[in-house]
C-alpha cells in the first residue's frame, strides 16, 4: 500500500484539507493518506493555537467516514526541534519500515529549495503536489533552483484538483474579528462537527468572546 504523509498544523482542520487528501487518493499516487499534525510545544500555545490533542480530535471527526485516511500522533511522540520534514520522514521510516510519499501544496513546492536538506529530500521521497490558487508551478519558476531531471520530477508530482479558498489562518483571524457565532459556522467547507467541537472546547477565543460565550 502506497501511503502519503500529509503534514501541517491543521489548526483547525477543514473541508479544504479533506478535499486535498481525497484528490491525492483519486490521483492514484497513493492508496492511503495519513495525517500528521505538527507538534506544538506547550509554551507556544495561545488563544489562536489549539493544543495537539484537540487538533487530533478534530481531524478524527473530519475523516471519520474516510476509509483510506488515518491520523497519527507521531510528531507529538518524537517531538523533534526543529521539526524538519526530512528528519521526521527518516524517523518515520525507521519506526515503520515503510517509505511515505510527501503530500504538499504548490506554494510549498515553489519554495521547496529553501527547505532543510532540500536536495536529499527530493531525491529520497516521491512528491504529491496539489494546486494552490496564486501559485502556478511552471518550469521557469523551478529551473533557477533545480537541475533538469529534478524539475521534471517536481512537475510530474502535480495532481489535478480544485482550488480550496478556505484557510485555517484566515479562519482564525475571522473568528477574532467577527466572533464565532456570526461567522465561522457559516463558512463554506467548514464541517459542522468541527464547529461544534470548537464551541464545546472553547478554542480560538478572542478577547471579545470572554465573558459572553462564543455561542
Amino acid at each position: 500500500m502506497k501511503k502519503a504523509f500529509f503534514g501541517g498544523s491543521f489548526d483547525p482542520p477543514h473541508g479544504g484539507h479533506l478535499g486535498v487528501a481525497r484528490a491525492a487518493i483519486a490521483s492514484g499516487k497513493c492508496d492511503e493518506v495519513v495525517w500528521f499534525p505538527g507538534y506544538t510545544p506547550p509554551h507556544k500555545l495561545s488563544a489562536r493555537r489549539a493544543p495537539f490533542e484537540d487538533r487530533m480530535n478534530m481531524i478524527r471527526l473530519l475523516i471519520k467516514n474516510e476509509q483510506k485516511m488515518k491520523v497519527s500522533d507521531f510528531e507529538n511522540r518524537i517531538r523533534l526541534s526543529p521539526s524538519y520534514t526530512i528528519n521526521v520522514l527518516r524517523c518515520l521510516e525507521e519506526e515503520t519500515g515503510k517509505k511515505f510519499s510527501l503530500l504538499i501544496g504548490a506554494d510549498s513546492l515553489l519554495s521547496l529549495h529553501t527547505w532543510h536538506e532540500a536536495k536529499k529530500l527530493v531525491e529520497s521521497v516521491d512528491l504529491i503536489t496539489y494546486p494552490r490558487d496564486g501559485f502556478e508551478v511552471t518550469p521557469e519558476k523551478l529551473t533557477p533552483h533545480w537541475d533538469t531531471k529534478t524539475v521534471e520530477k517536481l512537475l510530474k508530482s502535480m495532481i489535478p484538483g480544485t482550488f480550496f479558498k478556505i484557510s485555517s489562518t484566515e479562519m482564525k483571524i475571522s473568528m477574532e474579528k467577527n466572533g464565532f457565532r456570526h461567522h465561522i459556522i457559516e463558512m463554506e467547507d467548514f464541517p459542522p462537527e468541527i464547529a461544534e467541537y470548537i464551541r464545546e472546547h472553547r478554542l480560538y477565543q478572542c478577547a471579545t468572546d470572554h465573558g459572553k460565550g462564543i455561542l
